[in-house]
């Protein structure tokens, strides 16, 4: 078999530029086109790709926005909201205000019968001390008539031996 020429060597597409045989020269136009074309299709790719992207950012964004937009409250609403907040509040504080006025009067009235059943106490104990203090006297008095029994039934026993002696003297 016959030898063929030697392969070519490939050249990059500046060298090929380079050389003064214009085939080559074409060549190396060529290689350098279609090396152009590659970057050029990937930077394309690239661009399309983020673009997509982009605008699937958009798309998102824009249906965020009105689904905000549809839970988001009105100047009215809040208004509404705050008027009935504040009506709240006021009928909590004029419930807690007449539940506090009634507990007032449920204490006075408790205060009052607190200083009744004192002052029935007091004339009690006053009752009391005044029933003691005829106790002792009674006491006092009982014990005076039993010494003066017992007085008297010894002085009826000096009689009574006096007479006694008395009688045994005389005969």
């Amino acid at each position: 078999m016959e030898a063929g020429p030697p392969p070519p060597q490939l050249k990059t597409p500046q060298e090929a530029a380079a050389s003064p045989d214009p085939v080559e020269k074409l060549e190396g136009v060529h290689l350098w086109v279609a090396q152009l074309d590659r970057k050029l299709q990937t930077r394309f790719l690239a661009l399309a790709a983020a673009t997509v992207l982009a605008l699937a950012a958009g798309i998102v964004a824009v249906v965020l926005t009105l689904g905000v937009e549809d839970d988001s409250a009105t100047k009215s609403q809040l208004a509404d909201l705050r008027d009935q907040v504040d009506q709240a509040s006021r009928s909590a504080s004029d419930a807690a205000q007449d539940g506090l006025g009634d507990l007032e009067d449920r204490l006075t009235e408790i205060e009052t019968q607190i200083e009744a059943i004192r002052s029935d106490q007091s004339g009690s104990n006053r009752e009391l001390s005044v029933v003691q203090d005829d106790i002792a006297d009674l006491r006092d008095q009982v014990s005076q008539v039993e010494q003066t029994a017992e007085d008297a039934a010894a002085a009826a026993e000096d009689a009574q031996s006096s007479a006694d002696e008395n009688a045994n003297e005389t005969p």
